[in-house]
């Protein structure tokens, strides 16, 4: 086993990622939102997760042998957006939610013309992309409320919810 010292900790990681740089691409809103804005206005995002199930076989009088399962992934991804007095990240995701499932005629459109593909993009400190995750058959989920209070000077932000079929790593 090697040295557990704190000097190879730091040459072994001399620069880790960091949390704040990164950038979620949304290379094709449906409903004709702005791409820039909600790429500019996106204030936080997560990394999505995996899991692998297990397959427990039970033998005579054992513990039994666990085996993987099937791959597990949340299909859901969560962001922050911050509003603008233009309110066009309202503008873009309720565009595209009814093009979803347009709120009065009760009728939304085939996959193909409300999931798109979008991006999560890390970046080093130079500005480069380490790591580029790709969520496939991309649609907004639903919106959280949105507090608004009188007592308040802060800025209004949208959480969504953001449904996929999987994602990958280009």
């Amino acid at each position: 086993m090697g040295n557990m010292s704190a000097d190879n900790l730091k040459n072994n990681l001399s620069n880790p990622a960091r949390a704040y740089l990164w950038e979620a691409m949304f290379t094709n809103p449906i409903g004709g939102g702005s791409a820039e804005v909600l790429m500019l206005r996106c204030q936080s995002a997560n990394i999505p997760g995996r899991s692998v199930g297990e397959i427990l076989i039970p033998f005579k009088q054992t513990a039994g042998i666990k085996f993987p399962g099937k791959l597990t992934v949340s299909h859901t991804w969560t962001t922050t957006f911050v509003e603008g007095m233009d309110k066009k990240v309202f503008n873009a995701i309720h565009a595209w939610n009814q093009a979803v499932v347009h709120d009065r005629l009760g009728v939304g459109g085939p996959d193909v013309t409300i999931k798109a593909n979008e991006y999560l993009r890390l970046l080093d400190t130079q500005g480069n992309v380490i790591m580029k995750i790709k969520f496939v058959g991309m649609y907004p989920q639903a919106v959280d409320d949105v507090p608004v209070a009188m007592d308040s000077e802060a800025a209004v932000y949208y959480s969504v919810t953001w449904s996929f079929d999987h994602w990958e790593e280009e």
